[in-house]
């Protein structure tokens, strides 16, 4: 999979910086403006691969950044949308979302963008606004929707782990081993994921060495859901 630059199947790398102590969850924190974590910009083509297509998201970019120290391993998004209020107040299903995914097998080759194929499964880290509690603080009108699906899903993360081997069968991991969190302000969001570097959980990805990435952006606002997205291909997360 590191040789997926040369080959053509990962569009860029993106380096992964190694830093030492503790890596904040926080979006926000001072920690993620620092000058030795430069984003990579990153395009975000339109879903055309499957049924509803989406010609035209409305997020066209998403910057990144990764950082890990001996344990963990963070990655930071950040894109532009000047809708956070709309697509809360309006339905808890068209929320604005970001998800990560990571091929499960490294000795195989890359498994298709479209969540993994059979026997090529991927374990995917996704973000909903919906689930993240600290948005109630920002809101001027009621929040039934996300109130609601916060009842209904009591978690102790804004990030769900997930599985997939294709269209149709993600699942939720019994164990929920990610973290993190998002914050949107000056119609930006910034969000983080964050992990121990290897789990004991064999349904999830291991960095001990450089892992191709996959992002998908969601802009609720726009009506966006599933496979209504903006998708950036297999990206390289380079391991000095």
């Amino acid at each position: 999979m590191a040789l997926c630059l040369e080959n053509g199947e990962c569009k860029t790398a993106l380096d992964v910086v190694e830093v030492s102590g503790e890596i904040p969850i926080d979006p926000n924190a001072s920690f993620w403006n620092q000058v030795t974590l430069p984003p990579v910009t990153v395009e975000l083509d339109p879903q055309m691969i499957t049924n509803p297509k989406w010609p035209d998201p409305s997020v066209k970019t998403v910057r990144i950044k990764v950082a890990r120290n001996g344990t963990e391993i963070a990655i930071f998004l950040e894109w532009g949308d000047s809708s956070m209020e709309t697509e809360i107040e309006v339905s808890a299903i068209h929320t604005d979302q970001a998800a990560v995914m990571f091929p499960l097998n490294p000795e195989a080759e890359l498994p298709p963008i479209t969540m993994g194929g059979e026997n090529h499964p991927v374990n995917i880290w996704q973000w909903k606004a919906v689930w993240q509690p600290s948005l109630k603080a920002k809101k001027k009108h009621s929040l039934n929707d996300a109130r609601v699906a916060l009842a209904a899903n009591p978690r102790r993360s804004p990030v769900e782990d997930l599985n997939a081997e294709g269209f149709s069968t993600l699942t939720t991991q019994d164990e929920q081993d990610v973290f993190g969190g998002g914050s949107w302000e000056k119609e930006t969001w910034r969000v983080v994921f964050k992990r121990a570097l290897i789990s004991p959980d064999n349904a999830d990805v291991q960095f001990r060495s450089s892992v191709p990435m996959a992002v998908a952006v969601w802009n609720g606002g726009n009506g966006e859901r599933n496979g209504q997205k903006g998708l950036a291909g297999w990206i390289l997360l380079r391991f000095a």
